[in-house]
């Protein structure tokens, strides 16, 4: 599944993903390939991603997201 990371600035991370981790406003959730769409709300942490059973991160101050399609869209400021 694909990562992207956006800012008003544009994006700021393009990824492919096994599993991603996101810090979410009422605790940590993971998405995987072919989950069912769904919105929430972010805050202050670290996106933790496996791609190739290595593990990346990358910090936000918060946010949202949206998952569809295999593509976990984060919105940051």
């Amino acid at each position: 599944m694909e990562l992207i990371v956006i800012s008003p600035e544009g994006v700021q991370l393009k990824e492919t993903a096994d599993r991603v981790t996101l810090p979410g406003t009422v605790g940590p959730f993971s998405v995987l390939r072919n989950h069912i769409p769904f919105v929430s709300t972010l805050e202050k942490g670290k996106i933790i991603y496996v791609r190739d059973k290595k593990i990346m991160n990358y910090s936000i101050d918060g946010g949202i997201m949206f998952v569809e399609d295999n593509i976990v869209h984060v919105m940051i400021e």
